[in-house]
């Protein structure tokens, strides 16, 4: 009989050490809660009181044709008395959420109409579009295509021609931006904008008439493309990751080195110094913009190769002083879209599918802050 009650002790010890550390784990990995839904102009957002860590994304059709599209928001938690909202939309058949796991939170959404996977999620907010072309949607998608016509977007493949920029053995810095900026064209022209490119082809531009090309087709959007290196070749396996830069007084040391990267076919033969002194007095008004830029374009950017690429390190939203930012009369930042010295970055930046993870990402990015805009 004691023998019983032991063992009967122990079961329920068992069972409340698991609730505890079932506890302790979502409270400890997880604890970023869901806040509210909406949905506003055919898009889906979910709320969350953090940025959102990650986001993955799946389908399952079913044989009554209607597909279970899933979202999985990584490191977020369902409070209590918390739930998607009851919310209705032509097309969609049902908006579920929830806990999957401790440290993963799940939406699903089920329709009969072929979803994309173009969600997108900046800071705290998952937004996902609710409207497609291929499903009767054809006149609100053109509606929203025609209003983005008015957007013109300048991008700007880095070097050229003579300056080769960064390299490492085969690899050159001219041609992998230059690759990954039409990759970018062609993503901003099929979701409507204008396009405009500094250089098409292996050809060296000046660093003031990039941006000089960028205001005379009155861009509202510059965008300078570019791959990081590292300082010295003792420490080329310690610089990688994705940076995006406005221009502003360089704080950091590193941001230094990139500019002064960067503008070094502008300084030949000049003081660095009193260059970044005339540097940090233009465009003060223009800051503010180019930050929110950098930051949505960081964001999606940083989603989209991560869905394909492990260890893919995030280097923030920086200030430098870039010459070829300088003069711009609209919101412009520089993307080092990783760095060309790192052994495993360097052969990411040379893949089709990297470059175009990349392109989409900066897509994104620039068309959730113009979606935030009013022009």
């Amino acid at each position: 009989m004691e023998k019983k009650i032991l063992k009967t002790n122990r079961f329920f010890k068992k069972i409340i050490l698991s609730f505890i550390l079932l506890f302790f784990s979502t409270a400890l990995f997880a604890e970023n809660d869901f806040i509210k839904s909406q949905i506003r102009q055919g898009e889906l957002k979910l709320y969350f009181s953090s940025d959102i860590e990650r986001v993955t994304y799946f389908s399952i059709p079913t044989k009554e044709g209607v597909t279970k599209y899933v979202y999985d928001i990584h490191g977020a938690t369902l409070p209590l008395e918390k739930g998607i909202s009851h919310h209705s939309f032509r097309n969609i058949e049902s908006f579920k959420i929830g806990q999957n796991s401790s440290t993963k939170l799940r939406m699903v959404i089920q329709s009969k109409q072929k979803f994309k996977e173009n969600h997108t999620f900046v800071g705290k907010v998952l937004t996902i579009p609710l409207i497609h072309e291929k499903n009767g949607n054809l006149q609100k998608s053109n509606e929203i295509r025609r209003s983005k016509k008015q957007y013109i977007v300048v991008i700007d493949a880095g070097h050229g021609g003579r300056d080769a920029g960064a390299s490492k053995d085969d690899i050159k810095e001219k041609q992998v931006v230059l690759s990954v900026a039409k990759k970018l064209k062609k993503q901003l022209q099929r979701r409507g904008y204008m396009v405009y490119m500094t250089r098409d082809d292996d050809k060296f531009v000046n660093l003031p008439n990039r941006t000089e090309f960028a205001n005379k087709k009155k861009a509202n959007i510059f965008i300078s493309i570019h791959a990081n290196a590292a300082p010295t070749k003792q420490v080329a396996n310690i610089f990688k990751g994705i940076e995006v830069y406005y221009l502003s007084p360089a704080r950091t040391e590193r941001a230094k080195k990139a500019a002064e990267k960067e503008n070094a076919v502008m300084l030949e033969g000049k003081d660095f110094y009193i260059k970044n002194e005339y540097l940090s007095l233009l465009n003060r008004e223009k800051i503010v913009e180019s930050h929110k830029l950098g930051l949505d374009v960081r964001g999606n950017m940083l989603s989209n190769v991560r869905s394909a690429y492990n260890n893919v390190e995030d280097g923030g939203v920086k200030t430098a002083n870039f010459w070829v930012l300088v003069g711009a009369q609209m919101p412009a930042i520089l993307v080092e879209t990783g760095y060309i010295t790192h052994p495993q970055e360097s052969q990411n930046l040379v893949e089709s599918k990297y470059q175009y993870l990349l392109a989409k990402g900066i897509a994104q990015g620039i068309e959730h802050y113009l979606g935030n805009k009013h022009y």
